[in-house]
């Protein structure tokens, strides 16, 4: 387990409330944090753990000095486990959730806690998923489940009902470009209208090259809407592990699209002027929802190839059927 630093401040209100419980000794067997990815979830889980593994932990952070931190400093803290897809896997699997159960039955090491970090949860599989609420209904003593969530729905009900929900927000637009421009993030700053505000998904876009890279997309997609490109030509220029960033880029792009054709807003993606306009909105939705799809059914990847070039045409077709202005 690596060890978690300080919340970040638009996680303030949501870490008072779990240590106001813990301090109260309220906090249940079971947490799900929910919010968009890049908001630090996973960090502020990791925290949570460590604090409750600390063993003279003030209620809101651990001491750092006694065996508990050293040991999870050290990465090696028996009464821990923190569940991801395995490598080269999107899911998570039911061996996992079963050993993650096993541990749970036994003594802590230490007599406290024993904890679990499940993330993201809405990756387990329904095998995993059908085990872990085994052991949901039947939690052991001083056992806490941490689950974090980008996309709760997925999870299903059953287990979403077992746990205490905790919302983490996103921060304000300005707040969010405060805080990268004083850790040395300027630039990923201008992307923040691409990831819904999220802090940490603007520095792991900008780290991808979403900078470069949404400047290429809004280049091809001007290009295919005044038929100076093909859907083809414009695919082929992408790399298989950037299916799921251009795919991603596409829906910020036609969200912003369909902010400014149907209510005049100001543009948040500052290059948005390079498109041509005059889209018809009801297309825009329907062309959005089928990003949405795609996107949903990023977990069983088709050729990528074919995924961007199926995009690419019904992006063309937007202005060749839906009246755009594209020449």
């Amino acid at each position: 387990m690596e060890e978690a630093g300080a919340p970040y401040p638009w996680q303030s209100n949501v870490w008072a409330a779990l240590t106001r419980r813990i301090d109260e000794g309220r906090l249940p067997h079971a947490v799900l944090l929910v919010g968009p990815q890049g908001l630090g979830k996973r960090e502020l889980a990791l925290r949570l753990a460590h604090v409750l593994l600390c063993l003279r932990r003030a209620s809101n952070r651990p001491c750092g000095d006694c065996q508990g931190c050293h040991l999870v400093r050290a990465g090696n803290h028996p009464d821990y486990q923190c569940l991801t897809p395995a490598e080269g896997s999107r899911v998570i699997k039911v061996d996992a959730i079963r050993e993650l159960s096993r541990t749970f039955s036994l003594k802590s090491q230490f007599g406290g806690h024993r904890v679990g970090v499940i993330v993201p949860a809405e990756q387990m599989n329904i095998s995993a998923a059908n085990s872990l609420l085994k052991t949901l209904e039947e939690p052991p003593a001083d056992a806490m489940l941490i689950l974090v969530a980008h996309r709760p729905a997925r999870l299903p009900a059953t287990i979403r009902s077992r746990c205490q929900t905790f919302q983490c927000h996103v921060p304000t637009r300005g707040a969010a470009g405060e805080w990268l421009r004083a850790h040395g993030h300027g630039e990923a700053a201008e992307l923040l209208g691409l990831v819904g505000n999220a802090p940490l998904a603007a520095i792991a876009l900008k780290e991808e090259g979403g900078v470069a890279a949404l400047g290429t997309l809004l280049e091809q997609l001007s290009g295919i809407a005044k038929q100076r490109m093909t859907p083809v030509d414009a695919a082929a220029h992408w790399s298989k592990d950037q299916t799921e960033m251009v795919t991603n880029l596409l829906v910020s792009v036609t969200m912003d699209l369909i902010r400014v054709e149907t209510a005049g807003a100001k543009p948040r993606i500052s290059r948005l002027n390079q498109l041509p306009t005059g889209l018809d909105s009801s297309r825009l939705y329907d062309f959005l929802d089928e990003l949405m799809e795609q996107r949903r059914l990023a977990d069983h990847p088709l050729n990528p190839q074919l995924v961007l070039e199926s995009l690419f045409i019904r992006w063309g077709d937007l202005y060749t059927r839906g009246g755009g202005h594209g020449k």
